[in-house]
């Protein structure tokens, strides 16, 4: 009887430990947030323009620098230029958790009318007390109006 109390009191410290632990590192690891806009409200035909994607990040949790972000446009609006370098910063991470890509206004978007920059972005995830990292994907949508 004793023993079996033991082994319960055991088993259920043990099992309690493993949970806390685990909800501990899902915690420290939920995917950050990401925020799109642009630099300005209203573009011409024709017009360059920056698509900035700032990612919300909790405490200890950075965007590395490799694997590399992964952009793909899901419009017909604008005609895309890649991101910019993000490579300085400290060290192995992106500065500020932020990165810019570089369009053109297509010059078939017609006058008076709205244009929506919408894709979506892979990247990577660490967790820098632990080194654990991970891959997410997150949309992303912005409308700006065509002069």
């Amino acid at each position: 009887m004793i023993n079996n109390i033991r082994f319960s009191a055991i088993f259920t410290i043990i099992f309690l430990s493993i949970v806390l632990f685990n909800s501990s590192i899902s915690k420290a690891q939920n995917a950050p947030s990401l925020s799109a806009s642009l630099n300005k409200k209203s573009y011409s035909q024709g017009e360059s323009g920056v698509l900035t994607l700032s990612f919300k990040t909790s405490s200890k949790v950075k965007i590395p620098k490799e694997p590399g972000i992964d952009l793909s446009l899901t419009t017909n609006d604008i005609e895309g230029q890649g991101l910019q370098d993000y490579s300085e910063g400290e060290g192995d991470y992106i500065s500020n958790s932020k990165v810019k890509y570089n369009f053109t206004v297509n010059s078939s978007a017609a006058s008076g009318s709205y244009i929506t920059v919408s894709g979506s972005v892979k990247f990577g995830f660490c967790t820098t007390s632990d080194g654990v990292c991970k891959l997410a994907t997150k949309n992303f949508s912005v409308k700006a109006k065509i002069k």
